[in-house]
């Protein structure tokens, strides 16, 4: 019999330091810096304008998350970070995590009022013109990459055919655009 450790929930309560470090990554420009090649922590610190030693601390962090690779002392861009945060044509996913920083989170820290309360997280503001703005460019951002994402979920578990004779099985998109 494996011995019980409380890994899963120490995992699930310390989650959202890795997500502030990527907030901060994002809002320091990490990614765009290194767009252009891999870089010295030196290099990134003027291409950020971040002192070096706290920049360290976040590039470690997106090391550790596998978002950045590090080779000796240059520092580059993961695939992942390429491909959504450096700023590079295609999909961008940074408005999405300004929203999640700025204005999810904070709305999250008042769940369990909410909870006590029985009144939902409405009854704790309205968004004003800024956070409107941070908003619409995260909803922006955030829709065609989870309408793909899952669209691709749902047809590999099965839920959509290319066959016409497939049954329809729930009103989930699917990845040619079709509703099943």
């Amino acid at each position: 019999m494996p011995a019980i450790t409380p890994e899963p929930i120490m995992k699930i309560a310390m989650g959202f330091m890795a997500a502030k470090h990527l907030f901060a990554a994002s809002e320091i420009r990490l990614f765009e810096a290194l767009a252009s090649g891999p870089a010295s922590l030196d290099e990134l610190a003027d291409r950020t304008g971040v002192p070096s030693r706290t920049l360290a601390i976040v590039a470690a962090a997106m090391v550790g998350l596998g978002l950045i690779e590090r080779d000796g002392d240059r520092y580059r861009n993961g695939d992942a970070a390429a491909a959504f945060l450096a700023g590079n044509p295609g999909a961008d996913l940074r408005p999405m995590l300004r929203f999640f920083d700025k204005i999810s989170y904070p709305t999250w820290q008042q769940l369990a009022a909410a909870v006590r309360s029985g009144q939902g997280q409405a009854q704790f503001g309205k968004f004003d013109k800024t956070e409107q703005q941070i908003f619409s460019a995260g909803v922006e951002a955030f829709s065609a990459p989870v309408a793909a994402a899952l669209a691709t979920s749902y047809d590999a578990i099965g839920g959509c055919s290319t066959s016409a004779a497939a049954p329809a099985r729930s009103s989930s998109p699917c990845s040619d655009g079709t509703m099943r």
